[in-house]
C-alpha cells in the first residue's frame, strides 16, 4: 500500500471512530435534590438513577446532586425551566412559583392517610396538573415522597388548635402555608430549608413545621423539644425535567426515564411509610416528645383553615381546576367506602 494511501486510510478510521464515539456519547441527568443520600426521595431517585443507566446501556449516566448542592429548590427549578440543568425535585410551596395550581397541594388537611393521597396524586387531576407543567417549559415525571408535615416546637405540645396561639412558626416560603398557619392562630415566619437550623437554634421562631424525614435527617431533637403529629399537609415532591432537553431524547429513552420515575417515586413512598414510626421511636430516644394530635382536633383545624384557603387558591389560579381536584379527592374516599 502506498504511503499516501495508507495515511488516507488512517484518517478515515479515526472518522469513523470520531462518529461512532459522538453517537453513542452517554448524556447526562444531573438531578438536583434538596435532601441527603438517605432521605427517602434520594432512595428512589437512586433506583431511577440504576433503572435509567441499565435499561439504556449507559447511553443515559444520571448524576445525583444532594443536600441542595446546586442551590435551593426554587433556584434548581428556575434551572431546569431555563435549561442550565437537566432534572430536579423540589416541595409544592418553591413550584407555585411557576405554576400556581400547585397550591392546591398546599390546602390544609386534604386527605386523611397516604392511601387517600396517593390515590389523588396518581389520578387524572394530578397527571392534568403536570401536563399544566408544559405550559412553562417543564416535564412533570413524578411525585418523589417527603410526608405529611408536622409541627415541632421548642415551648409546648400542640394537642389542640388552642395551642397554636402566638407560637412564632418557621414555614416554606410558600404563601398558604402562611395563611395556614395564620389562620390556626399562630405567627408565620418564611425561612428557607438552608438556614432552617441555624434560626432554631438561635430562637429566632419558636418552631416550624416538616415531614418526620427532614425532622430527624437536620437532628431537630437538638433545637426543638416537642414534635406534634397533626398532618396539616401532605407534601410531595415532584421531580421535573427541562421540557426541551426531555423532547430531545428518543421514544425509548423517553419511556425508560417516565418508567423508572414513577418506579422510584413508588420506592421512595414505600421507604418513608415503613420508617416514620422508626423515626418517632428515634426522636423519643433523643428527648424529643413527640405526641398524636386525635382525629377530633384535626377537624377543628380543617374547618378553621381549609375554606378559607381554598377560596384563597380559587383567587390565584384556574378556579376549575381547583374544583377538580377537590372531586378527584372525594372520589378517591368514595372508591374506599365502595361495596361497604
Amino acid at each position: 500500500m502506498k504511503k499516501g494511501n495508507m495515511l488516507g486510510t488512517i484518517l478515515a478510521l479515526i472518522l469513523v471512530f470520531t462518529i461512532s464515539g459522538t453517537a453513542f456519547a452517554a448524556k447526562t441527568i444531573r438531578v438536583s435534590l434538596c435532601n441527603s443520600e438517605t432521605h427517602p426521595q434520594s432512595l428512589g431517585l437512586q433506583l431511577f438513577k440504576t433503572l435509567v443507566e441499565e435499561q439504556t446501556n449507559g447511553e443515559l449516566q444520571v448524576n445525583l446532586y444532594y443536600n441542595s448542592q446546586l442551590g435551593g429548590e426554587r433556584e434548581s427549578v428556575e434551572q431546569v425551566k431555563n435549561g442550565l440543568l437537566e432534572m430536579a425535585t423540589a416541595s409544592a410551596g418553591p413550584m407555585t412559583t411557576f405554576n400556581a395550581r400547585f397550591m392546591v397541594l398546599d390546602i390544609p388537611y386534604a386527605f386523611n392517610d397516604y392511601n387517600e393521597a396517593w390515590m389523588v396524586m396518581d389520578g387524572p387531576a394530578a397527571q392534568a396538573l403536570f401536563r399544566s407543567c408544559e405550559e412553562v417549559g417543564l416535564k412533570g415525571l413524578a411525585w418523589m415522597e417527603n410526608g405529611f408535615r408536622h409541627t415541632t416546637n421548642s415551648l409546648k405540645a400542640i394537642n389542640t388548635i388552642k395551642d397554636f396561639e402566638g407560637l412564632k412558626i418557621r414555614t416554606m416560603e410558600a404563601p398558604m402555608h402562611m395563611e395556614t398557619f395564620k389562620a390556626l392562630g399562630a405567627n408565620p415566619t418564611p425561612v428557607p430549608w438552608t438556614e432552617l437550623y441555624m434560626v432554631l437554634q438561635q430562637r429566632v421562631v419558636d418552631g416550624q413545621e416538616n415531614p418526620l424525614a427532614n425532622i430527624w435527617e437536620v437532628k431537630m431533637y437538638e433545637v426543638q423539644k416537642y414534635t406534634s403529629l397533626d398532618g396539616h399537609i401532605y407534601d410531595p415532591m415532584p421531580l421535573v425535567a427541562n421540557l426541551d432537553w426531555f423532547k430531545e431524547l428518543t421514544e425509548e429513552q423517553q419511556r425508560i426515564v417516565q418508567t423508572a420515575a414513577v418506579l422510584g417515586q413508588n420506592y421512595s413512598r414505600s421507604v418513608n411509610a415503613a420508617r416514620e414510626q422508626y423515626i418517632v421511636e428515634l426522636l423519643e430516644k433523643k428527648g424529643m416528645q413527640v405526641n398524636a394530635v386525635s382525629e377530633a382536633e384535626k377537624e377543628k383545624m380543617r374547618n378553621a383553615t381549609q375554606a378559607g384557603i381554598v377560596g384563597k387558591i380559587k383567587e390565584k389560579t384556574d378556579p376549575k381546576f381547583v374544583d377538580l381536584w377537590l372531586s378527584n379527592i372525594e372520589q378517591a374516599r368514595k372508591d374506599v367506602r365502595a361495596g361497604l
